[in-house]
Protein backbone atom coordinates (compact mmCIF):
# COMPACT_ATOMS: atom_id res chain seq x y z
CA UNK A 1 0.00 0.00 0.00
CA UNK A 2 2.81 2.30 0.83
CA UNK A 3 4.18 2.06 -2.79
CA UNK A 4 0.99 3.20 -3.95
CA UNK A 5 0.82 6.24 -2.13
CA UNK A 6 4.32 7.17 -3.08
CA UNK A 7 3.30 6.36 -6.41
CA UNK A 8 0.09 8.90 -6.37
CA UNK A 9 2.48 11.65 -5.01
CA UNK A 10 4.69 11.38 -7.61
CA UNK A 11 1.88 11.49 -9.98
CA UNK A 12 0.38 14.68 -8.14
CA UNK A 13 3.57 16.16 -8.50
CA UNK A 14 3.95 15.48 -11.79
CA UNK A 15 0.26 16.58 -13.28
CA UNK A 16 0.03 19.49 -11.43
CA UNK A 17 3.46 20.80 -12.87
CA UNK A 18 1.83 20.25 -16.38
CA UNK A 19 -1.71 21.43 -15.08
CA UNK A 20 0.08 24.74 -14.04
CA UNK A 21 1.55 25.74 -17.45
CA UNK A 22 4.81 24.52 -16.13
CA UNK A 23 5.14 26.87 -13.12
CA UNK A 24 7.64 26.19 -10.87
CA UNK A 25 6.60 24.69 -7.72
CA UNK A 26 7.78 27.88 -6.07
CA UNK A 27 4.55 29.94 -7.15
CA UNK A 28 3.02 27.25 -4.93
CA UNK A 29 4.23 28.29 -1.81
CA UNK A 30 5.59 25.30 -1.17
CA UNK A 31 7.49 24.69 2.63
CA UNK A 32 10.41 22.47 3.37
CA UNK A 33 11.78 21.38 6.64
CA UNK A 34 14.66 19.41 6.25
CA UNK A 35 17.35 18.05 9.13
CA UNK A 36 19.65 15.42 9.79
CA UNK A 37 16.27 12.82 10.54
CA UNK A 38 13.36 14.03 8.89
CA UNK A 39 12.62 15.88 5.77
CA UNK A 40 9.16 17.16 5.33
CA UNK A 41 7.66 19.17 2.46
CA UNK A 42 3.75 20.70 2.47
CA UNK A 43 2.48 22.24 -0.90
CA UNK A 44 -0.78 23.88 -0.87
CA UNK A 45 -2.79 22.45 -3.69
CA UNK A 46 -5.50 24.81 -6.02
CA UNK A 47 -8.96 24.37 -5.77
CA UNK A 48 -8.62 23.75 -9.63
CA UNK A 49 -5.60 21.43 -9.13
CA UNK A 50 -7.35 18.81 -7.28
CA UNK A 51 -10.34 19.18 -9.46
CA UNK A 52 -8.29 18.62 -12.38
CA UNK A 53 -7.05 16.00 -10.48
CA UNK A 54 -10.21 13.56 -9.14
CA UNK A 55 -11.63 14.90 -12.86
CA UNK A 56 -9.00 12.35 -14.75
CA UNK A 57 -9.98 9.69 -12.69
CA UNK A 58 -13.90 10.20 -13.83
CA UNK A 59 -15.34 11.64 -10.31
CA UNK A 60 -18.99 12.51 -10.54
CA UNK A 61 -19.15 16.72 -10.95
CA UNK A 62 -21.05 16.61 -7.30
CA UNK A 63 -17.52 15.17 -5.20
CA UNK A 64 -15.54 17.34 -7.37
CA UNK A 65 -17.40 20.23 -6.40
CA UNK A 66 -17.15 19.22 -2.59
CA UNK A 67 -13.55 18.99 -3.10
CA UNK A 68 -13.70 22.73 -4.24
CA UNK A 69 -14.77 23.54 -0.81
CA UNK A 70 -11.71 22.61 1.24
CA UNK A 71 -7.98 23.29 1.44
CA UNK A 72 -5.54 20.63 -0.07
CA UNK A 73 -1.82 20.08 1.12
CA UNK A 74 0.23 17.36 -0.23
CA UNK A 75 2.63 16.16 2.13
CA UNK A 76 5.38 14.54 1.70
CA UNK A 77 7.77 12.82 4.43
CA UNK A 78 11.40 11.19 4.50
CA UNK A 79 12.79 9.50 7.39
CA UNK A 80 16.51 10.33 7.16
CA UNK A 81 17.62 8.59 10.61
CA UNK A 82 18.78 5.30 11.59
CA UNK A 83 16.03 5.22 13.75
CA UNK A 84 12.06 4.25 13.60
CA UNK A 85 9.93 8.14 13.24
CA UNK A 86 6.35 7.14 14.34
CA UNK A 87 3.85 9.44 12.37
CA UNK A 88 0.75 10.39 13.91
CA UNK A 89 -1.83 13.07 12.26
CA UNK A 90 -3.62 13.79 16.09
CA UNK A 91 0.01 14.76 17.61
CA UNK A 92 -0.11 17.40 14.85
CA UNK A 93 -1.20 21.27 15.95
CA UNK A 94 -2.64 23.64 13.15
CA UNK A 95 -3.49 27.13 14.53
CA UNK A 96 -4.19 30.52 13.56
CA UNK A 97 -5.20 33.76 15.05
CA UNK A 98 -8.56 32.31 15.16
CA UNK A 99 -7.54 29.36 17.02
CA UNK A 100 -7.22 25.50 16.47
CA UNK A 101 -7.68 23.86 13.09
CA UNK A 102 -9.01 20.02 12.88
CA UNK A 103 -8.01 18.61 9.98
CA UNK A 104 -10.84 16.72 7.94
CA UNK A 105 -10.78 13.15 9.23
CA UNK A 106 -11.26 10.19 6.75
CA UNK A 107 -14.33 9.10 8.73
CA UNK A 108 -15.89 12.89 8.11
CA UNK A 109 -14.92 12.07 4.03
CA UNK A 110 -17.24 9.25 4.20
CA UNK A 111 -19.92 10.60 5.84
CA UNK A 112 -19.85 13.48 2.95
CA UNK A 113 -19.30 10.54 0.36
CA UNK A 114 -22.46 8.57 1.88
CA UNK A 115 -24.38 12.03 1.61
CA UNK A 116 -23.87 12.02 -1.92
CA UNK A 117 -24.31 9.07 -2.95
CA UNK A 118 -20.77 8.89 -4.19
CA UNK A 119 -19.40 4.97 -5.55
CA UNK A 120 -16.83 3.01 -3.23
CA UNK A 121 -14.73 2.70 -6.54
CA UNK A 122 -14.39 6.79 -6.24
CA UNK A 123 -14.46 6.46 -2.45
CA UNK A 124 -11.55 3.89 -2.23
CA UNK A 125 -9.55 6.52 -4.70
CA UNK A 126 -10.38 9.37 -3.00
CA UNK A 127 -8.94 7.50 0.96
CA UNK A 128 -6.08 6.42 -1.27
CA UNK A 129 -5.07 9.80 -1.65
CA UNK A 130 -4.69 10.80 1.50
CA UNK A 131 -2.06 10.93 4.08
CA UNK A 132 -2.52 7.98 6.45
CA UNK A 133 -3.19 9.05 10.07
CA UNK A 134 -0.78 7.16 11.44
CA UNK A 135 2.15 5.39 10.09
CA UNK A 136 5.69 3.88 10.97
CA UNK A 137 8.41 5.19 9.46
CA UNK A 138 11.17 2.62 8.54
CA UNK A 139 14.61 4.14 8.41
CA UNK A 140 14.96 5.64 4.74
CA UNK A 141 11.56 5.31 4.25
CA UNK A 142 9.29 7.92 2.30
CA UNK A 143 5.52 8.36 2.44
CA UNK A 144 3.24 11.23 1.37
CA UNK A 145 -0.23 12.02 0.84
CA UNK A 146 -3.25 14.44 1.31
CA UNK A 147 -4.54 16.16 4.16
CA UNK A 148 -7.27 18.34 4.19
CA UNK A 149 -8.64 21.45 6.12
CA UNK A 150 -11.79 23.74 6.05
CA UNK A 151 -10.85 26.50 3.96
CA UNK A 152 -8.87 29.38 5.90
CA UNK A 153 -8.72 32.59 4.79
CA UNK A 154 -5.86 33.51 6.80
CA UNK A 155 -2.62 32.51 7.31
CA UNK A 156 -2.15 29.20 9.82
CA UNK A 157 0.82 27.78 11.27
CA UNK A 158 1.49 23.80 11.55
CA UNK A 159 3.97 21.79 14.10
CA UNK A 160 4.28 18.04 13.29
CA UNK A 161 5.14 15.97 16.49
CA UNK A 162 6.66 12.94 16.12
CA UNK A 163 7.77 10.35 18.65
CA UNK A 164 11.24 8.16 17.61
CA UNK A 165 12.94 4.85 18.43
CA UNK A 166 11.63 1.24 18.45
CA UNK A 167 9.49 1.64 21.59
CA UNK A 168 8.61 5.24 21.04
CA UNK A 169 10.61 6.09 23.80
CA UNK A 170 13.86 8.53 21.48
CA UNK A 171 13.98 11.58 21.55
CA UNK A 172 10.78 13.33 19.81
CA UNK A 173 10.76 15.79 16.65
CA UNK A 174 9.15 19.09 16.33
CA UNK A 175 8.80 20.42 12.72
CA UNK A 176 7.05 23.81 12.66
CA UNK A 177 5.61 25.26 9.54
CA UNK A 178 4.52 29.07 9.60
CA UNK A 179 1.97 31.26 7.72
CA UNK A 180 0.49 28.25 5.45
CA UNK A 181 -1.91 29.57 3.53
CA UNK A 182 -4.78 27.66 1.49
CA UNK A 183 -3.66 27.79 -2.57
CA UNK A 184 -6.08 30.14 -4.64
CA UNK A 185 -6.83 29.26 -8.02
CA UNK A 186 -5.21 32.85 -9.06
CA UNK A 187 -2.25 31.21 -7.31
CA UNK A 188 -1.58 28.71 -10.18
Amino acid sequence: MRHFQLLFVCLLVLSHGLISNNQSFAAAKRQVVNNPSIKMVIIPRTSQQMAAFYEGREFPANAIEATRSVCFFTIGIHNKSKAIIWHDTQQWQLNSKAGKIDLISKKQWRQRWKQLNLPQRFQSTFRWTLLPKQLDFQPGEREGGNITIPRQAEPFDLTAHFLTGENKNGKPIALEFKNLRCAKDSDQ
